[in-house]
């Protein structure tokens, strides 16, 4: 396994982040002046190679985090950082929790499906307004808002039934608490690191049971963005739930 140091890892992520920026920024551009002027070679062109770096940013990101999270995993389990707390949730609850989490997502793919819907429909009524009659582009808009909600809906159920077979196979799921990170069924969640930071960590009464519902924001100034992690208690550690509410919350 390729051995991931921090700094060089940070600085990699940094800078195939702006690339993958400068590519989405180039296709957007490329996508706006075809809309006002007109499809050409060069546009195209420009286009395709902004879609490429895009791609590649992107894959190579995906690729890295993978592996960066596996070896934090695995330092974690074998002792190379300090755990704070370790939780076994047994096969019953964890069934229980995930079906009714896969249930929730249901109920919420209808929002993805309005927010494609939106977004679409103002790109499509953007590039078409000089081309059409007002009517035509009015059909058009909601021909393919219609369209986006179906696809945006899809998605999200499709992601939702993927995450729903993956947790499925897993019949005793395992939490490992450590300083800066949680180590979630081999899922590395940053808490104080890298720009990631404990937004708010609270106990809720989800899906008919006691859930830690940990916020971890990230991002600088006004570029923030937060991330949400359901982690269910078992029975046996709600004073422990109760201990690393407060400790986590001392970082924020």
């Amino acid at each position: 396994m390729k051995v991931y140091e921090k700094p060089r890892f940070t600085i990699l992520i940094f800078g195939l982040s702006l690339l993958m920026i400068a590519g989405l920024s180039v296709c957007i551009l490329m996508v706006v002046f075809m809309s006002v002027d007109g499809v050409t070679l060069d546009k195209g062109m420009v286009l395709f190679l902004g879609i490429l770096i895009t791609a590649f940013s992107l894959k190579t990101i995906i690729k890295n985090n993978r592996g960066y999270s596996q070896q934090r995993a695995e330092e974690v389990k074998n002792g190379d950082e300090e755990v704070v707390a370790k939780w076994e949730i047994d096969s019953e609850q964890w069934r229980r929790f995930y079906k009714a989490k896969y249930e929730d997502n249901i109920r919420n793919t209808t929002g993805f499906g309005w927010a494609a819907a939106a977004l679409m429909g103002l790109v499509s009524g953007f590039s078409l307004w000089n081309r059409l009659e007002l009517v035509e582009v009015i059909v058009c808009i909601i021909l393919v808002s219609g369209i986006s909600f179906l696809v945006g809906k899809y998605v999200a159920i499709l992601k939702a039934r993927t995450d729903l077979n993956r947790q499925s196979q897993i019949h005793v799921a395992e939490i490992h608490f450590a300083k800066s990170s949680i180590i979630y069924n081999s899922k590395l969640i940053l808490v104080n690191e890298f720009g990631y930071r404990p937004k708010q960590i609270t106990i809720q009464e989800q899906f008919n049971m006691n859930v830690m519902v940990f916020t971890i924001e990230s991002g600088i100034g006004h570029r923030k963005s937060s991330l949400s992690y359901t982690i269910p208690i078992p029975s046996d550690k709600a004073e422990e739930a109760q201990k690393l509410v407060s400790y986590y919350n001392q970082i924020t």
